[in-house]
């Protein structure tokens, strides 16, 4: 699982260096915690809670971790979510990277 998070932090890195390469017209948006547990997340066609606490695994079926906040824009839109993985760490990961598999989310990132 330590793999796993790495992995996500260097994709997370990654992100973050190529926004910080763009024009500096901008910068890339913090992400708040989304507040209201009835707000849809069109995604995965769920409520925020119906996601928090929600299992997430690599596409082989072992456990990475669980869905610990629902994340959007300061505009209102949900990109991301907080996962909690080994260690109780916590790692964000963005909506295109997991997708819905029954009654939890799964990941196709790798070690």
């Amino acid at each position: 699982m330590y793999r796993y998070l790495m992995i996500t932090v260097a994709l997370i890195a990654a992100v973050g260096l190529a926004h910080a390469q763009q024009p500096t017209t901008g910068s890339a948006p913090s992400l708040v915690e989304v507040e209201d547990e009835a707000m849809m997340v069109e995604h995965f066609n769920l409520s925020v809670k119906q996601l928090e606490d929600m299992e997430i695994t690599d596409s082989g079926g072992k456990r990475i971790g669980e869905v610990e906040d629902v994340l959007m824009t300061p505009e209102g839109k949900i990109t991301a979510l907080a996962v909690e993985v080994v260690g109780d760490k916590e790692v964000v990961v963005t909506l295109d990277q997991l997708r819905r598999q029954g009654d939890v989310l799964m990941t196709d990132l790798t070690d």
